[in-house]
């Protein structure tokens, strides 16, 4: 009987204190790396939005004027994706419908969410953009995307 416990108990209880301990280590790194990236996306986020319209300004443009006078919301919906692990930051804009009639007739979104990423230590803007979707929207639309619930740090 002895044999057994040691045996097959044994390794069992310390596969298992081995699983809870990473599992703990790795939400408290994943939080302590959430909040540093936050902090840097809130020091760089203009510098952020203008890389974003650069981007469009290459493939259209028109789209960058039209961007450029949207509505960008103060708040970010912080996410993960679940595929790459990367760290997201989810800006909601918005667009005035005057300004959308104006310009074509085509259809052309008056919502959209931009996804920032977060990855090598850096924020990157690579033109990514969610039509149609506000931020807590592309949690229901997209299950790649993981809401992170972040402390709020504001002074």
């Amino acid at each position: 009987m002895r044999w057994i416990i040691i045996g097959l108990v044994l390794p069992a209880s310390l596969a298992a204190t081995w699983l809870i301990l990473r599992l703990s280590l790795r939400q408290i790194f994943d939080v302590m790396q959430a909040d540093q990236a936050r902090e840097q996306f809130r020091l760089r986020r203009e510098s952020m939005e203008a890389r974003f319209l650069n981007l469009l300004a290459k493939s259209d443009p028109n789209e960058r004027l039209r961007w450029e006078d949207a509505h960008w919301h103060d708040e970010v919906v912080w996410a993960r994706d679940r595929q790459t692990r990367r760290f997201l930051a989810l800006v909601w804009v918005h667009f005035d419908a005057d300004r959308l009639d104006a310009q074509d007739s085509g259809h052309r979104s008056r919502l959209a969410t931009v996804v920032f990423e977060h990855y090598r230590g850096q924020w990157h803007a690579e033109g990514k953009r969610l039509d149609e979707i506000r931020p807590d929207e592309a949690f229901l639309q997209h299950q790649r995307f993981e809401p992170i619930l972040l402390p709020d740090r504001r002074v």
